[in-house]
């Protein structure tokens, strides 16, 4: 049964449009503080921007001591063409990005793994909280504007996705000295979404669904058209 409810949250997932999704054992992903660090140097836009980067966002020590209560992992990908998010529409790409992984958490959160949990890439402040100063968490009693679709950032926890996608068998646009990959024609964005160690099932259901309307370049090159 359990399998059952895993491979219909696998179907769930690839509706969303995503290019490719797999299931791994936790003890797959390498978390290493090295990716941590390369946020702050050289500095990425993306920190001290919001509670999902560091320097506030959980640390690789932590998000060690996390996974340990998790068996699984669902991974997930979208291809996209480079012209279509090197320009105006890389926020668009990292919204759909964002919302897919809070769907898919949404869905294997209704009714059973109730302490599943999404993670996604890229900062959220830039995406979601492109029209304000501040990051509304960061303030006094602040509270998050976008909590519905706002996910950590993997790599500021540590994840090293080099050798994720290796395991996985999906090609990063980028080497991990930072060159050009020129084996990838499209550049991957990628989430990670995890199930608890519990026996309990995954039912989905239909009410969780992506709302984002993203244009019409960028949803022709999802869709491989």
């Amino acid at each position: 049964m359990r399998d059952e409810r895993i491979l219909e949250l696998l179907a769930f997932a690839r509706s969303l449009g995503i290019g490719d999704v797999k299931v791994l054992g936790v003890e797959r992903i390498t978390v290493e503080d090295r990716f941590r660090h390369q946020c702050a140097d050289p500095q990425c836009p993306n920190y001290n921007t919001s509670m999902n980067c560091p320097p506030y966002s959980m640390t690789p020590g932590q998000f060690r001591g996390h996974i340990k209560d998790f068996t699984l992992v669902l991974a997930f990908k979208f291809d996209i063409p480079r012209e279509a998010v090197e320009g105006t529409e890389r926020r668009e790409a990292s919204w759909l990005l964002h919302e897919t992984t809070a769907a898919i958490e949404h869905q294997a959160q209704s009714p059973g793994f109730q302490i599943a949990c999404g993670y996604s890439s890229g900062g959220c402040k830039k995406t979601l909280c492109y029209d304000h100063a501040d990051c509304a968490s960061l303030q006094d009693g602040g509270r998050c504007r976008h909590s519905d679709k706002a996910r950590p950032s993997l790599t500021g926890m540590g994840v090293n996705w080099y050798e994720l996608s290796k395991t996985l068998g999906w090609v990063m646009q980028k080497t991990e000295d930072g060159e050009p990959n020129p084996k990838a024609e499209t550049i991957m964005m990628g989430g990670l979404g995890r199930n608890p160690k519990t026996g309990e099932s995954i039912v989905p259901d239909a009410r969780h669904v992506v709302t984002w309307q993203y244009s019409p370049m960028l949803k022709k090159a999802v869709n491989g058209g």
